[in-house]
């Protein structure tokens, strides 16, 4: 190839099928494709509908490997059907804080369960001749930030201090086993900094790590729009830049003939792109794996079937869950969307799906017509009206309207006027000559109650009553403004004082009285069961700003299950939730984004066609402050730990994240990780790890146990095995997952499960020494989360090994 053929090889062009992310061109002579990139990790995004998956939170809840190596099948597939070569997926940042917009693109908070869950989505994708892409390596854990770091959506450019053994025992492990294990063809750079270094040009990572340590022979690419330079990226392990050529095109040539690189690291970044195409056939024109097909049957069944193992029961007082269709003629379904189902957050997280079954579609389907199905949807959402404003200033109904030229509503006001409402037109805006507005005066209320209120904008938007800060927003990006909510509680007849402000065009005041949440509570009394479908509001570009659920859903909960003892709430969020009445529910589902099975898929579990058994992948804290050691907060405020101080998120924590930390600070969850209850009972016995002394280096152990269904219908259990250092020199968790297998059983059966121990189950990472195992004794500790552990054995480690590679802990069950 000549140097402009090469260099044409390492940035993304125009080309490819239409509706794609992006392309990378081929080469005439030699003839070299080009290829094709399509979003992930729920499905293919191909700009035609495609079948639309569970997200990977819930997959991980699913706690089968094998599962997920199907649905990677299947995506891989659909993928080919749009003459795609790259899939842009799986994600697999850990779970680190709940307000992370894209949690539901993780594997949750443990690394040997994102890691189990990666390498099999991986080895999947890639064995059906596409090329998966690991990302965002690393620490990604956050999508906005503080301070002036750029941070427009979900392009978070703050900066992680964060320790190598955190690095190495946490946020690398599913990146590690996704290259040495699963093969992937290409790993894609967080947009963040890594202790002060951008990820898309840190050597340490790309180089000495992935590259040279885990002997990774892919290329890696950026995030869209995640390059900052040109010799300093190609120099330090990035090979292709995407979507464009602001620093691989004409300057990267420039760079070579000027000899500031050399052309034998574009040759390499350019021989790195090949060596994928070619272990998925695409060089020679016979891509691996089956055919190329898109939205089966086969693959609908999987979406359902995942959806179904991924729902967590959290919590099922007095059995009230499954229903019994004989005792049930009329089921209250309510919520602020009640009739569908939140199924991404947008953005690359988003599947236009082939078909979507809602809820009513699937309650109908199983229970038939003998189960009438009411729906209320509490969303009532409009704009504050006329008559119940009052402005600061002037005469009439309505609010003081106050235009600045200044971003931030400093200066005096270039024109003041009454309006009717919060309405703001980016063409009024401009037609004024203005870029912030102010609007003040005072809210009477019309009722008693609960309401939600929002602000909708497109730049930063603030709401004060009475002088205090209720909505504070980021505002938008290029997919439009952004609504942030909150809850109000009013008393009809009072006035409040109200101050809105909003930064660029368009913005608005809403809000949602309590009158649905009345029509619910009255659906509720009149049914045999209510359920509540909640969801969150969560925005691709924008963090979650408060753990609580948005707007009076908190309420709806509270005034429903008041109305009817016999309530289950249905969770539609990717990530938890504060739960204030968690004691007072009878019955909570964790649905995840269930894709478009999922209808079908809820009704089979509610009226138990389908037996419960996801485990939760992240721990349920009763507060946000619950989730770190350090200070944590919601946006736009700044904290140390979360999200960050002047753009800088420091890790103090170390290792103790998720479950590890509320362990280790005696932090007790609302819903502990590994949690997930059952329409059936499992019983533990007879744990055996042998042999009980560990004396010789990459000795492997086995554990034993057996596991019975003592219930009457048919489930399955994940059996999960942790580990605790008795002995440790260093501050280690007081447990940490090891080996987990997922088991189904009918009733009275009972399984012998075994679990292999390698030396990675009880090392860590030292700072001088490397991978460590101490001397000391360890615990072995089985059960059916990490806060209900059933049994337990002990071994003696009496042979120390350092620098040792870390191995499998895989287990298997015998009938």
């Amino acid at each position: 190839m000549t140097l402009d053929e090469k260099v044409s090889r390492t940035h993304g062009a125009e080309g490819g099928p239409e509706g794609i992310a992006g392309y990378l061109q081929g080469v005439e002579s030699p003839d070299v494709p080009g290829m094709g990139m399509a979003d992930g990790p729920p499905g293919a995004s191909l700009g035609v509908p495609t079948t639309d998956f569970p997200h990977p939170i819930a997959t991980a809840a699913t706690f089968n490997p094998s599962l997920v190596s199907e649905q990677g099948r299947a995506i891989a597939r659909e993928a080919k059907s749009g003459g795609v070569e790259v899939l842009l997926a799986p994600s697999m940042d850990m779970a680190r804080v709940p307000l992370h917009s894209r949690h539901g693109e993780t594997y949750g908070e443990d690394p040997h369960l994102a890691a189990e869950m990666a390498k099999a989505y991986t080895s999947a994708v890639q064995s059906e001749g596409v090329i998966a892409t690991l990302k965002h390596f690393v620490c990604y854990n956050q999508a906005s930030t503080t301070g002036s770091v750029y941070d427009y959506f979900s392009t978070s450019e703050h900066n992680v201090v964060v320790s190598e053994r955190a690095r190495r025992e946490l946020y690398y492990q599913p990146f590690k086993a996704a290259v040495t294990e699963g093969g992937a063809g290409a790993v894609m750079p967080a947009y963040n900094k890594i202790n002060g270094t951008y990820s898309s040009e840190h050597r340490e990572l790309l180089r000495d790590v992935l590259k040279d340590e885990w002997g990774f022979d892919g290329f890696v690419v950026s995030d869209w729009g995640g390059t900052h330079s040109t010799v300093e990226a190609a120099q330090n392990g990035l090979d292709i830049e995407m979507p464009s050529a602001n620093y691989f095109g004409d300057t990267l040539k420039k760079a070579v003939e000027n000899g500031d690189v050399e052309e034998s690291t574009v040759d390499e970044m350019v021989k790195r792109g090949l060596t994928a195409q070619q272990e998925i056939g695409a060089l020679d024109g016979e891509r691996d794996g089956s055919e190329p097909v898109r939205g089966t049957d086969e693959h609908f069944e999987l979406a359902q079937q995942i959806a179904e193992e991924g729902t967590v029961l959290l919590k099922n007082e007095d059995d009230l869950l499954p229903l019994d269709r004989d005792g049930v003629d009329e089921i209250a379904l309510v919520g602020p969307s009640p009739t569908g189902f939140k199924t991404s957050i947008g953005g690359s997280d988003h599947i236009d799906a082939i078909r979507r079954v809602d809820p009513v579609e699937g309650l109908d389907a199983v229970a038939g017509d003998d189960v009438t199905v009411t729906t209320v949807s509490t969303d009532r959402s409009r704009l504050v009206e006329t008559e119940h404003l009052t402005p600061a200033s002037g005469t009439g109904n309505g609010l003081t309207a106050e235009y600045f030229t200044s971003d931030d509503w400093s200066g005096s006001p270039v024109r003041t006027r009454v309006e009717d409402q919060v309405d703001l037109t980016e063409t009024e805006l401009s037609d004024i000559g203005a870029n912030s507005v102010r609007w003040t005066g005072t809210l009477t209320a019309p009722t008693s109650g609960t309401f939600g209120v929002a602000v909708t904008s497109q730049g930063p938007g603030r709401l004060y009553v009475d002088g205090e800060p209720l909505v504070r927003s980021e505002g938008g990006g290029f997919f439009g403004p952004k609504t942030e909510e909150a809850s109000l509680e009013l008393e009809a007849g009072q006035t409040y004082d109200i101050r809105v402000e909003a930064a660029g065009g368009p913005a608005s005041l809403s809000w949602n009285p309590p009158e649905g949440i009345r029509d619910a509570v009255a659906a509720a009394e009149s049914a045999d069961v209510a359920v509540v479908l909640a969801q969150t509001d969560t925005f691709y570009g924008d963090d979650r700003h408060e753990y609580a659920l948005p707007g009076n859903q908190s309420a709806l909960v509270d005034a429903v299950r008041t109305a009817n003892e016999e309530t289950v709430l249905l969770l539609n969020t990717e990530a938890p939730v504060e739960l204030p009445w968690v004691e007072d529910v009878p019955a909570i589902l964790q649905l995840w984004f269930p894709g478009q099975e999922g209808g079908r898929a809820l009704a089979n579990i509610l009226f138990g066609e389908v037996t419960p058994s996801g485990k939760t992948p992240v721990t349920f804290g009763a507060d946000l402050e619950d989730y770190l050691p350090q200070e944590i907060t919601s946006l736009p405020d700044g904290a140390r730990g979360y999200p960050g101080i002047d753009g800088t998120a420091y890790y103090d924590e170390g290792v103790f994240v998720g479950y590890r930390h509320f362990d280790e600070h005696d932090v007790e969850p609302v819903f502990p990780f590994g949690h997930g209850e059952s329409y059936t009972d499992f019983e533990y016995e007879d744990l055996r790890v042998t042999p009980k002394v560990k004396n010789e280096a990459k000795q492997t152990l086995k554990a034993k146990l057996r596991v019975t269904n003592t219930g009457d219908r048919t489930g399955a259990e994940t059996v999960q095995l942790y580990v605790h250092d008795v002995d440790a020199s260093v501050e280690r968790p007081p447990k940490e997952l090891e080996a987990f297998e997922k088991v189904a059983l009918d009733p009275g059966e009972t399984a012998t499960v075994t679990f292999e121990l390698a030396d990675s189950a009880f090392e860590f990472f030292h700072p001088d020494d490397g991978w460590t195992v101490e001397t000391g004794a360890f615990e072995v500790l089985v059960g059916s989360s990490s806060r209900d552990i059933r049994l337990r054995d002990g071994v003696e480690v009496i042979d120390p090994r350092s620098n040792g590679g870390r191995a499998d802990a895989p287990g298997h069950a015998d009938d």
